[in-house]
This record gives structure tokens, C-alpha cells and sequence, in this order.
């Protein structure tokens, strides 16, 4: 089967002049009457100047990108996006094409002018002008002068990388202070990142678990069960009084479907897009794919149902792992759903997964989009576009696009300043967050049981006679979660989400919704990578982390549309139906009915007691909780899309 691989202009319908000025104009820099650059929160380029120390100025002379994004009617946008958002309001799925957006919403020509004069007229170069905003380049020295500010070299005391920055606050002429949304591109060169989450690339959020493994000869290894209680590991030691059960080594794609009531609707997503976002082009992940698909019974892609739209100048890889297992994921929920694989470039916008976001936007190439991705982290790392990809997701609400996002494997985030921290673009109002759990598949595919993933592990002894930690032993991995900083409650989550999560004044808390992640009973998934000595080929394993439960879910949204037709932001339509998720379930440790079982990492036994998310700083109540918001999808929640509210 041949893939169709589309190179695209970023983000369309770009009016693109190249100018070069060799000086800048004194008539804008020494305008007194300038206005500062509003910042939804703190950005990364913020927190690195604070934390940061100087060490001098930056070169005049050195060359630098800038964008400087548009606001347009902001208002409206908002307004109009919580409209045809919202079941109970009368305008509920009155959605527009991306032109209708843009000329009812964006600036007009008039503005986008008056930005690029200003721009211009400092000496900066332009490169693009459009309804998105505009690019520029040129020398610190121009850019000083166009956005009010001095520039220095810093050297970040956690990772001793210099960087430049603004010292600054970033102003612009009040001329055009209400057209100009947001400032990036200023700061570069090593801004530091949170542990386990560089800025660039853009990380993925998950795993991939390895399926039986071989195992030394005096080592149990286990079996891989059919299904989860099929095989008790009765020559382990027992944990909390009884033997415990062997894991499968990877759940099939009819499992999953089954457990979560797929099965029998008649559903399969056809006629729907899923787009995946990736931040570099996996080349061998439509292969991957069609060869797992073939040697499990599943059905391969037909032709013209995968499309890959690459940007110019995208970062490609042949290790297919975390993209290939997105577009497996939501093959596996929606098996006949498009699916559009969508790489952004950083070559213009300064932010690939935001270039991506905007051609999906401005193309409106998908109904449901998944991104197991994370750009920041609030408080602390915000993105320096933050703002831009509000209003990139509140266009996507205005078209009918979906978006789920992965919540994060990091639990309750890490502390800042006594503050956790959550993902973004998972905290966003405007997407749907996805958390995980540890799902257990029974015989004929049955819904056994779901805890939170969060899980907690110790090995087995070198002599196989006890474990080496008492029982739950210590921290694994666990889904993300927890109360936004920056947004406040949105409407949807008001009545619904307890004032013990969302806080005074209440805030906007994650995730939405859950689904499997736990890699230990994962998804089976089929990739290319590398193995330990750098060699190339394709192996099975589990997929795991939130990574999987976006596409997942996003698979899950597909059948949705299917049978309501576009839902757009779907967290309204959601949260109206918070009585037919699956209610996630608790697993106190240290009691006889403590669910526990055994799995083979890398020639190890170890054993895993799921559902312990209190050391993973998360918590969890019965209902809505910042560990699985409100539960996992459900065949009535399915069934009750077939007729619009």
C-alpha cells in the first residue's frame, strides 16, 4: 500500500513579503506611549530570566526570528466557541469553515497592514504576513527597538546553558497594542526544561513496555495469559495474603474495544478523521501498522484512508514508537476512521506542534485530533505561544474540531515554589484531557475492573523466595493530573467537579476523561526501533502512558462523530453525560482484596499493585477526581450520542 505524503505551506493562506530595510526607524522605538505584551501566565522565557544569571548583554549584531501573533476579535471568538459548544445554547453545532473563522474572527487587512508598517518600519525584515501574524527577521539591535526592550546572555544555575532573553517587559506602539496577541521567538538558545521534559523536541508522553521478554533460566517468566486472571502465578511468593495473577503481555485491539462496549454498536468510525500530532515524521509507521494489523486479524488501511502531511524541513525518524503507537491506538478504537498525521516545522511559526495545530486548524483536515504531547507545564514553562494556542483551539471549536490531549505521566506534577504543576496543552479549556488507568481484561473480553494508573512495584528476590520490598514497594509510573494555576473553572466543569478539586476561587482542573495507560496491561502495539545495540527492526510490546490513552480516546470520539456528527469541543457534551462514564475504582493497599500481579521487564519479575495514587501526589474520590476526571468511556455513553441534545 502506498502512502500519500502531502508537503503543505504552513498554516495557509499566508500573504508572504520579504523586505529588507537597512536601518531601523527611531519614529516607532521612541514613541513613550507603548503598551506591554500581555502573558496568560508566566513563560518559560519568563521563569529563565528570574532564575537565571547574567552574565552581559547580547551581541547587537546577532540575527534572530521573531512572531508576533494576532489577536482579531478575541471576544467574539471566545463567545462564539462556547456557543456552538454548548448543548444547551441554541447555536450548539452551528459551526463555520476555516474562511468563514478567519473573516468573522481574525484581523482584518487593514490591522494585518498596520502590524507589518509598524514591523517594517523598525528595520525588521518580513517574512510572513497573515491572518495568523507576522514573521520577522533582523538583527537584537532592530528587534530592541520594535518591541521596547533590552537584551541580555544568561546562564540558567540548573543546567548551566546560556541562553539570550529580554530583560525587559516586550511593548508594543498602543497603535497596534489591541492587534498583537503574542511575542515569540525572542528568547533562544538552551532554555532549560523540567526533568524528563526537554523544550525541544517536544516530548512524548508514555511508554512503550516490553512484551515477554527471555529471562534467565533459573527466573520465573511469565506466560502471557489470554486474558487477565487466566494464569495465578502460584511459584511466586503471594502478596497480600493471596497468589497473584500473571499479566497478559499486551492487550489485542478487540479487547479493548470489547471491554469498553465497542463491540456490537455497528460503529467503526468510517467517514470520520482522527488527525495525530507528531513532532517528527515516524516514515514507517503506516508499515508498522498494516504489518501488526495483518498478523493479529485487525483490518490494514485501506488506500487513502492514512495521509501524512509533512512540513517542510520536519525532523524525520525510522524509530516509529511513540507516533506509530498513536495512530495504532486510534486505528484499534476506530479501525475505519482517516487517519491524518499531521508533523509541524519550527521553521516559520518558532513552534513545531503549533504549526501542526494551525494546518490542521486552517485545513480543518480532521474531525478528532489526539496529541500524546506536552509543550510546557504550568506554573513554570508555560510556552511563549500559550496565547496563540488558545485561540488555535478556540478556532478549532468554532469549525467542529475536537482535541484530546494526553494529561501527562508525571502524577501530580512536581512542586514550584509549593504550587504542582500541570501539563499543557492539557490544562487548556479548550481540549479535552485524557488521564490513564490500569484496566483489566476478563475472559470473552469482559470489563473486569479499572483503578487509577498509578502504580507501585518491587522486584522479585535473586533466590525467587520473596519479594525484595514489602509490598507496594516503590513509586512506578501514574497518570498526570491536577488544578490549573492559570485558568480559571470553565462552565462545563461547574456542578460537576468538587470544590475540594478546583479550589478557591475554583480553577480549571484535568483530566476530563481516562482511559487505558498502564503499560504493564497495556495496548499491544507493533513499532520499528532501536534495540540496545543500535540495530534497527520491529518488535511487539505494550503500548502505555497517557500516550495511549489520547489516541484511545480520540478513537472513541471518532464513533461519537460518526453517529451525532461533528461534535467540535466535546468536554460540554461530556461533562452533560457524567453518568455514563465507567466510575474508576480505588485499590487500597495492604488489604486481602488488594489487586496485585506479576509481569517480565527485561528478564525481571516484578510485581505491580495498581491504583496507589496517593504517592503519586494524586487524589481520587468517587465521581469526578484529578486522577480520572470522570472515568473511562462506556457503551451507553456511545449509545447516548446517537441522537443530538
Amino acid at each position: 500500500m502506498r502512502e500519500k505524503r502531502h508537503l503543505y505551506a504552513v498554516l495557509g493562506c499566508l500573504v508572504a513579503t520579504v523586505v529588507s530595510l537597512p536601518g531601523a526607524s527611531a519614529a516607532w522605538a521612541d514613541q513613550p506611549d507603548r503598551v506591554p505584551v500581555e502573558h496568560l501566565t508566566d513563560t518559560a522565557a519568563d521563569r529563565t530570566v528570574r532564575d537565571g544569571t547574567q552574565i552581559g548583554p547580547t551581541d547587537p549584531s546577532t540575527q534572530l526570528t521573531a512572531q508576533v501573533f494576532l489577536k482579531g476579535d478575541a471576544r467574539g471568538l471566545a463567545d462564539y466557541a462556547r456557543a456552538v459548544s454548548d448543548p444547551a445554547d441554541p447555536r450548539y453545532g452551528h459551526f463555520l469553515t476555516p474562511d468563514q473563522t478567519r473573516g468573522r474572527f481574525g484581523p482584518t487587512p487593514q490591522r494585518i497592514d498596520a502590524v507589518t508598517a509598524w514591523l517594517r518600519d523598525t528595520g525588521l525584515s518580513i517574512d510572513v504576513a497573515s491572518s495568523r501574524g507576522v514573521v520577522v527577521h533582523g538583527t537584537v539591535a532592530q528587534a530592541a527597538s520594535a518591541f521596547g526592550t533590552r537584551f541580555a546572555n544568561y546562564t540558567d544555575p540548573s543546567w548551566g546553558r546560556v541562553f539570550r532573553a529580554a530583560v525587559d517587559p516586550i511593548t508594543v506602539p498602543a497603535a497596534v497594542a489591541a492587534d498583537v496577541l503574542a511575542v515569540t521567538g525572542l528568547t533562544a538558545g538552551g532554555k532549560p526544561g523540567k526533568p524528563g521534559k526537554p523544550d525541544s523536541p517536544p516530548p512524548p508522553e508514555g511508554t512503550l513496555a516490553p512484551g515477554k521478554v527471555t529471562s534467565r533460566a533459573d527466573t520465573p517468566s511469565s506466560p502471557c495469559p489470554a486474558y487477565f486472571g487466566d494464569t495465578p502465578a502460584t511459584a511466586l511468593p503471594p502478596a497480600y495474603g493471596h497468589a497473584v495473577q500473571w499479566a497478559p503481555c499486551g492487550y489485542t485491539p478487540k479487547q479493548v474495544r470489547d471491554a469498553y462496549g465497542i463491540t456490537g454498536t455497528g460503529i467503526t468510525g468510517k467517514g470520520v478523521t482522527i488527525g495525530i500530532i507528531g513532532s517528527t515524521y515516524a516514515v514507517n509507521a503506516l508499515a508498522d501498522a498494516n504489518r501488526f494489523a495483518a498478523e493479529h486479524g485487525e483490518p490494514t488501511f485501506a488506500p487513502g484512508q492514512f495521509t501524512a502531511y509533512v512540513a517542510p524541513g520536519a525532523g524525520t525518524s525510522e524509530a516509529s514508537g511513540e507516533f506509530g503507537m498513536d495512530i495504532q491506538a486510534a486505528h484499534a478504537m476506530a479501525p475505519e476512521a482517516n487517519i491524518a498525521y499531521v508533523v509541524g516545522s519550527s521553521a516559520i511559526w518558532g513552534d513545531r506542534v503549533l504549526d501542526g495545530i494551525g494546518t490542521i486548524v486552517d485545513q480543518r483536515l480532521a474531525d478528532v485530533v489526539s496529541g500524546s504531547i506536552t509543550v510546557g507545564y504550568t506554573p513554570g514553562s508555560a510556552p511563549d505561544a500559550i496565547a496563540a494556542y488558545e485561540r488555535l483551539f478556540q478556532e478549532a471549536a468554532v469549525e467542529g474540531i475536537t482535541f484530546t490531549f494526553a494529561s501527562g505521566d508525571s502524577g501530580g506534577g512536581g512542586l514550584l515554589d509549593g504550587v504542582r504543576e500541570v501539563d499543557y496543552p492539557a490544562s487548556s479549556p479548550w481540549v479535552t484531557a485524557v488521564g490513564g488507568t490500569t484496566l483489566a481484561v476478563g475472559p470473552r473480553n469482559r470489563y473486569q475492573w479499572e483503578v487509577v494508573w498509578a502504580t507501585e512495584s518491587t522486584d522479585l528476590s535473586a533466590d525467587g523466595t520473596h519479594w525484595e520490598y514489602e509490598p507496594p514497594g516503590y513509586q512506578g509510573g501514574a497518570t498526570g493530573g491536577g488544578t490549573s494555576t492559570v485558568f480559571g473553572q470553565p462552565f462545563y466543569q461547574h456542578d460537576v467537579v468538587p470544590a475540594t478539586f478546583a479550589g478557591t476561587p475554583p480553577m480549571r482542573t484535568v483530566p476530563d476523561v481516562s482511559a487505558l495507560a498502564d503499560p504493564d496491561l497495556g495496548l499491544l502495539i507493533g513499532t520499528t526501533g532501536y534495540d540496545l545495540s543500535g540495530n534497527l527492526g520491529y518488535t511487539e510490546g505494550n503500548g502505555g502512558g497517557t500516550s495511549l490513552a489520547s489516541p484511545l480516546f480520540a478513537g472513541i470520539e471518532a464513533l461519537l462523530v460518526q453517529v451525532h456528527g461533528p461534535l467540535g469541543f466535546a468536554n460540554p457534551a461530556l461533562y452533560a453525560r457524567d453518568h455514563k462514564f465507567h466510575r474508576i475504582h480505588d485499590n487500597p493497599a495492604g488489604t486481602p482484596n488488594t489487586i496485585a500481579f506479576a509481569v517480565s521487564r527485561r528478564g525481571q519479575v516484578t510485581l505491580v499493585t495498581p491504583g496507589q495514587y496517593a504517592n503519586a501526589n494524586l487524589e481520587f474520590a468517587p465521581g469526578y477526581n484529578t486522577a480520572t476526571g470522570l472515568g473511562s468511556p462506556t457503551r451507553e455513553l456511545i449509545d447516548s450520542f446517537r441522537s443530538r441534545p
